[in-house]
């Protein structure tokens, strides 16, 4: 059996769920809650040290980082199918994964701590605030996020990092130019890992960034026309209350394009 820790709100999570779905693996699901610190409990701990999700176990033992998991699914249940065969094509997927763990994923941070996760935690007391908070096993951490969950909105964070995503969307527009996936002519681990990419924008209410470009735009509805992409997404999540005020979201994007 194949054993899944993630969190529902993770991105690189989804990422992991997506590639599972579309190659078809039966899973068991461990679900944390990353507001509630259950990636830091020991019994987490002891699966992986670094108390990040995801983390995949299977008979041979653990896997963590979701690039890392995704490349062991495909080779190990799909033969490979996910991963272009010629060189080139198949360097360039990496370099996709690369950057949506390193570019992409920290620049979706800022806005979905300042517009989703700090407008939930918004409406908590201060006694359950701090009771989530007495679950932290670090003191020092979790008086910065204290702080950081207090402080006010971080609106020239989420506009930096809105513009860095503009950029990837540039690259995405010119690379599925004439085609319809990022590299090679078939759907591959690339295309999943900036799924991601295309969920969480969704969530932030962000989704009008990809009007700027009409070929990523097309790209990212096939994307998430998949049956993998709708199966990845938290079970009941269509028609959720959201936190995020699209109004106020739409100000931010014209601040930072102008």
């Amino acid at each position: 059996m194949v054993v899944l820790h993630h969190a529902w709100d993770s991105l690189q999570s989804f990422k992991v769920r997506m590639c599972l779905a579309e190659i078809g693996i039966p899973w068991d699901g461990r679900a944390l809650s990353l507001t509630d610190f259950d990636h830091l409990e020991p019994r987490y701990l002891a699966v992986n040290p670094d108390g990040l999700v995801p983390a995949l176990e299977v008979e041979e033992g653990v896997l963590t980082e979701s690039s890392t998991i995704n490349a062991y699914l495909d080779e190990a249940f799909n033969s490979s199918r996910l991963q272009p065969g010629d060189a080139f094509a198949r360097a360039r997927m990496r370099w996709w994964c690369h950057h949506e763990d390193t570019v992409v994923h920290p620049a979706i941070r800022p806005p979905t701590f300042n517009l989703y996760i700090k407008p939930l935690l918004a409406g908590l007391s201060a006694e359950a605030l701090e009771n989530r908070l007495s679950r932290h096993p670090r003191p020092e951490r979790a008086a910065a996020y204290r702080a950081a969950v207090l402080a006010p909105f971080d609106g020239m964070a989420v506009i930096s990092a809105i513009r860095s995503l503009d950029l990837t969307m540039s690259r995405i527009d010119q690379a599925v130019a004439g085609r319809d996936w990022l590299v090679g002519g078939a759907f591959s681990l690339a295309d999943i890992a900036m799924a991601a990419m295309v969920e969480r924008l969704e969530m932030l209410a962000l989704s009008g960034l990809w009007e700027r470009y009409p070929h990523a735009r097309a790209w990212s509805c096939r994307v998430a026309q998949r049956p993998s992409f709708m199966l990845a997404r938290a079970p009941g999540e269509a028609g959720k209350p959201s936190p995020v005020n699209p109004a106020f979201v739409r100000g931010l994007v014209a601040e930072a394009l102008g």
